[in-house]
């Protein structure tokens, strides 16, 4: 009955269209998969299970207006409320300036005389808090924490610029500087001293309660809106801060939101990928059943007088089904092997490139391609059921 079944068969099927149709299924499956594997592997890299908080200073951008009105670019009201709704956001600290002037000095082997600036942030913004940080009204000692680019630049620039000795960590929390501070309200001298690093904050910091006294009592005393601010956030690569950022004109250092420009692009493209990889299987789907309807229609009258003698539809249409299912699980197999291959080298890629990615194919990408698969037998083994019933 096989041999019968095969030589009526292979004579009305067109080799080439079928393996047109295989080859569509194979580069559509392999896209679909390979697009789905990257996809969970990029979603992972920005978006892991086990972050640690980061923060990011962020500011408003300075546009033309803001030179010519003098008006400040300033976080108001509506956008710290906008900002404390994001679901990105876990705190936020607004950063509070001078309203004085600040000029530090000194004498000795380090003599210097200049004007500074004051930033303050809320204590819990800082990090690890230094020994030494506080400040009380009446005290004399400011503790300051500066950045460690701060130093940096001294030592190699402001320092063998002028003929000064260089400063070490651990030898610049020796030194007390002169600080005098001038408002419309007055003047006050105190003494300055650096008493911490700060790898997060990019400015000189001092104690909140320094910078509320002297505002108030020395400075001018206005409740102004923050120029910047530093936002506690989880995942900074989210590509949902770098949208935010974008549509409300925020600015940040550019290379902190690469990262998430780039998984947005990468999600994207793996999106439009996977479209096309369904599409390619669909188009095997229509020519597969476009070469069992000829096939059939061709056997006619065989099919008729196999019927009169007695075999029934599904002993017939058992011929092709075997045949298919072969023909596409073999296919199934050989784009499993070329999804793992390919897997491997972009895993390789990544991780040379210092991301964490898990080994292996994904169980995800593994389920689909045994979808796909089961759907794309299933529904042409209906299709040949009923195109035999009906010759029946």
């Amino acid at each position: 009955m096989n041999k019968i079944l095969n030589k009526i068969f292979r004579s009305r099927q067109s080799l080439g269209q079928f393996l047109f149709a295989g080859l569509g299924f194979l580069l559509g499956l392999l896209m679909l998969l390979l697009s789905v594997q990257l996809y969970i592997q990029v979603n992972k890299v920005l978006n892991p299970k086990n972050t640690y908080p980061e923060y990011l200073i962020v500011s408003k951008q300075v546009g033309l207006g803001n030179m010519l009105t003098m008006a400040r670019a300033s976080f108001r009201k509506k956008d710290l409320r906008s900002l404390k709704r994001q679901p990105f956001v876990e705190d936020i600290g607004e950063f509070k300036s001078n309203q004085y002037k600040v000029i530090a000095f000194a004498k000795g082997k380090i003599p210097f005389y200049s004007e500074l600036f004051f930033e303050s942030v809320p204590d819990q913004m800082i990090g690890e808090i230094p020994e030494g940080w506080g400040w009380k009204e009446g005290q004399k000692l400011i503790p300051v924490i500066i950045s460690k680019n701060f130093l940096d630049l001294y030592n190699f620039g402001y320092a063998l610029g002028n003929g000064f000795p260089q400063i070490s960590k651990s030898t610049i929390g020796l030194l007390k500087v002169s600080i005098r501070i001038e408002g419309p309200q007055g003047k006050a001298s105190f003494k300055g001293r650096v008493v911490g690093f700060s790898e997060r904050i990019p400015s000189m910091i001092v104690p909140e309660s320094f910078m509320d006294w002297a505002n108030k009592n020395i400075g001018r005393n206005e409740e102004v809106n923050p120029s910047r601010l530093i936002l506690k956030v989880k995942n900074p690569a989210d590509p949902a801060i770098a949208n935010y950022f974008e549509k409300k004109r925020i600015q940040i250092n550019k290379d902190r939101l690469n990262a998430s420009k780039a998984g947005g692009v990468i999600k994207i493209v793996m999106s439009v990928i996977s479209i096309l990889g369904a599409f390619f299987i669909a188009l095997s789907f229509v020519i597969f059943m476009m070469s069992f309807r000829v096939v059939l229609a061709e056997s006619k009258n065989e099919i008729k007088l196999l019927i009169q003698l007695g075999y029934t539809a599904q002993m017939i249409g058992k011929n092709l089904i075997y045949f298919f299912i072969a023909f596409v699980c073999g296919l199934s197999v050989l784009t499993f092997g070329l999804v793992y291959y390919g897997i491997q080298l972009t895993q390789r890629f990544m991780i040379d490139s210092g991301l964490e990615v898990t080994p292996g194919i994904e169980p995800i990408t593994i389920l689909v391609g045994l979808a796909f698969t089961g759907l794309t037998i299933g529904i042409n083994i209906l299709v040949v059921m009923r195109l035999l019933s009906k010759q029946a």
